[in-house]
Formats: structure tokens, C-alpha cells, sequence
């Protein structure tokens, strides 16, 4: 059973396009930014808690371009917990052309748990570790690589 799980559906509509023609990078991190709060939601971060002062915040990512997206071309983003240490989540992110289900965008992003009245990191509740380990992906879980 895959651990990954699905955090945005949408489609490519007119105002995402570039020069080109295809969509714009910069919505392919939109997706992402969006993917993130479902992510929170499986970890138990509610709108609540992060009201609260709790969060992450983005240090790193590595990211590929892998298809074109075009106007009209329905989408949906899969995340998974590709790693974790007490203060940090590593996820990695895929972005599908969802008619075809083919591989458009694949991200692997690093995120620090984050206390935003102190704007410093912290360590995770042990039930967010528990939960963590729940939904670590295991070694070649990866849908496409």
C-alpha cells in the first residue's frame, strides 16, 4: 500500500500560461505551497494549531520539470513523507497530468518545524513523530522516479 496521498487537484486554466503556452513555473509552486497544508492536515496541524503560532517554514528543494502542462489539462499533486528528523519533514512531491496519468513535475522539498511568534525551530510533539513514522515512505515506494 503506498504512503503517499493526495494534497491538490485542479486544472491548467488560460491566466497560468507563459510565452509558451504551457503553464508557468511559478504555479507548479503554487500547487505545491497549496499540497503543503494537506500535508499539515495529515500531521494533525489543523488551521487552529498553526493559528497558534505553530508551522514550517521551506529551506530547500529540488525540483523537475518532467512534462508540459497545458490550458485545460486536469491535475492532481500526490505527496508522501519522503524523510524526517525531530525538527524537519523532507517531502516529496508529484504533479500528474491526471487524463493521462503521466508524471509533469517532481519535487522533493525540506521544511523546518517551525514557532512562528519566536521565528525559531523546534522539535515535534511525540505525536507528531508517532504520525511521522506512520507515513515515512518506505525504500522504492517512490510512483516514478
Amino acid at each position: 500500500m503506498s504512503r503517499y496521498f493526495e494534497t491538490y487537484r485542479s486544472h491548467v486554466i488560460n491566466a497560468q500560461l507563459d510565452l509558451i503556452g504551457h503553464m508557468n513555473i511559478q504555479f507548479y509552486h503554487t500547487a505545491i505551497s497549496v499540497a503543503m497544508q494537506g500535508v499539515f492536515q495529515q500531521l494533525g496541524y489543523t488551521p487552529e494549531i498553526i493559528k497558534e503560532g505553530r508551522g514550517f517554514a521551506a529551506v530547500d528543494q529540488h525540483c523537475q520539470y518532467r512534462s508540459e502542462l497545458m490550458p485545460g489539462d486536469l491535475i492532481h499533486m500526490i505527496s508522501g513523507i519522503k524523510d524526517y528528523t525531530p525538527k524537519s519533514i523532507t517531502v516529496h512531491h508529484q504533479l500528474f497530468n491526471s487524463a493521462e496519468e503521466k508524471l509533469s513535475f517532481d519535487c522533493v522539498m525540506t521544511a523546518l518545524h517551525f514557532d512562528m511568534k519566536e521565528r525559531k525551530v523546534i522539535t515535534f510533539e511525540q505525536g507528531t513523530l508517532d504520525r511521522l513514522a506512520e507515513l515515512k515512505l518506505q525504500d522504492g515506494e517512490a510512483l516514478h522516479a
